[in-house]
């Protein structure tokens, strides 16, 4: 029930952090922990993320769902540190790969983190799929009535309140597929328990031990490296194609719960596929275009994932509505997207310098993540210009005027999205058109001020607004 620009917000202020990898970054490098840069940091991080989820549990199943965003964005900060730590020692890795080969512990990590993802999802869809989660007004236990409040009955399936007039809300929704739900607590508990045994892991990380660097002489170095064409051409591209091509349709998820009666657990079995797909797309690159052109790969990538997000007006206009087509075109979508991914993180082994790892990393990451949430005020600020759009009651009356104006919407969304190739000429082409621009040692302090102000300044305004609107 919660408003389009709500569940947008929400979304980027629990991923606010990852716009703060440079911070992290900062620390990893400079600020060894008994001489290492990245075992500390890595174990520091999941322990205080499994901290956070700790004190979520204890708050109960009635937590206010404000106070939870901001609990979830939290922790998160706890996983951008380990993340941060552990790009640096992957990024440590591949620079002893043989460069005709490099690429493939990248890859290999990526692919990783989506099996991770993809178990977490199953926990997903296996303890939100139930009434509690999925029916408007359930209440679980009988002595408890059921409410009258006017915002709820309207969100109530029509069937349960002709049927049971007094008692609908002790009934399961069609909406729901299982009888049980996971609490907050149980689904925190069990995150924290994964980050319990892979502790362990972590520990037996082979890592040397190293002498911390003065923090001026760091930072002066640090300086001289982003002023480097490779460096700020990087971080330039990263930062307009994702502001672009991250913009999305805010009204496409409420729509498709009341078009498509698209549930928690269709829902989640879209994204366990997305990332399987994703994870054979990462490996798929992995084994056969490790060399193919980056500028290729994105030029292609793009426009297939405009060719099956164009699918969606076949729902808009109620040619098909069926979930299962709207699943099949968003999985597509997202395979293509692979190539966009990989190639757009690629080009940053080359250009970070040894010693410097998870600083560099962290910064064109940083760079290209501070704009998520500014992608993310576009999308909901685009939204404000449809007010019949902002809520499933709205695009439930499916008027040809909400038709026309949700077409509107989509068509402006994928102009956008398009509108990221005009960088495409910043990427280089590959892995040795990289070296060279390293090589050169073309300098340009305007350039590399320029790339630092921009994000800085992306960073301030997306974080403030995405902050006040969740509020």
């Amino acid at each position: 029930g919660a408003t389009s620009s709500l569940m947008t917000a929400s979304y980027a202020v629990v991923m606010v952090f990852w716009s703060y990898k440079i911070f992290f970054g900062f620390l990893s490098d400079c600020f060894p922990i008994l001489g290492y840069k990245r075992k500390p940091y890595i174990v520091i991080g999941w322990l205080f993320c499994a901290s956070v989820l700790i004190v979520l549990a204890k708050e109960g199943n009635d937590v206010d769902p404000s106070h939870m965003v901001m609990m979830f964005a939290t922790a998160n900060a706890g996983y951008v540190m380990a993340d941060v730590a552990a790009d640096g020692f992957m990024v440590w890795v591949a620079h002893r790969e043989p460069i005709e080969k490099r690429g493939k512990m990248q890859t290999l990590v990526y692919s990783m983190n989506k099996l991770g993802q993809i178990a977490i999802n199953i926990l997903i869809l296996l303890g939100f799929s139930g009434p509690l989660m999925n029916c408007a007004g359930y209440e679980p236990d009988p002595r408890v009535p059921c409410t009258d409040s006017p915002q709820v009955i309207k969100r109530v399936e029509k069937h349960l309140l002709e049927a049971s007039p007094t008692e609908w809300c002790y009934e399961m929704c069609h909406a729901s597929t299982f009888d049980w739900d996971l609490s907050i607590p149980e689904f925190a508990l069990s995150i924290c328990f994964v980050i319990a045994a892979s502790i362990p892991l972590y520990l037996r990380l082979k890592e040397d031990k190293v002498k911390a660097e003065p923090r001026g002489q760091f930072l002066h170095a640090f300086w001289k490296q982003l002023q480097r064409r490779a460096a700020w051409q990087v971080i330039l591209y990263g930062m307009i194609s994702h502001i672009t091509f991250g913009v999305m349709n805010a009204a496409k998820m409420p729509a498709n719960y009341v078009w498509l009666e698209l549930h928690t657990f269709q829902h989640q079995i879209m994204v366990i596929f997305e990332k399987f797909f994703f994870f054979v797309g990462l490996n798929l690159v992995r084994r056969y275009a490790l060399n193919v052109s980056w500028r290729k790969q994105v030029l292609c990538g793009s426009f297939l994932v405009t060719v099956f997000n164009s699918l969606y007006f076949i729902i808009i206009f109620d040619i098909w509505r069926n979930s299962w087509f709207y699943i099949f075109t968003d999985v597509s979508a997202m395979f293509m997207y692979t190539l966009n991914f990989l190639a757009s993180h690629a080009c940053m082994v080359e250009v970070a310098e040894p010693g410097y790892e998870a600083i560099t990393y962290s910064l064109i990451t940083t760079a290209s993540n501070a704009v998520t949430p500014l992608s993310a005020v576009i999308s909901y600020q685009l939204l404000a210009f449809f007010p019949s759009l902002n809520d499933q009651e709205s695009i439930a009356t499916d008027t040809p005027a909400v038709r026309r104006d949700f077409a509107t919407l989509h068509f402006w969304v994928i102009i956008i999205n398009l509108s990221s190739l005009i960088s495409l000429p910043l990427l280089p082409r590959q892995k040795k058109e990289t070296r060279e621009l390293v090589a050169k040692g073309e300098k340009s302090t305007a350039g590399g001020l320029f790339v630092i102000l921009s994000a800085f300044i992306f960073l301030i305004y997306s974080t403030a607004v995405t902050v006040i609107t969740v509020k």
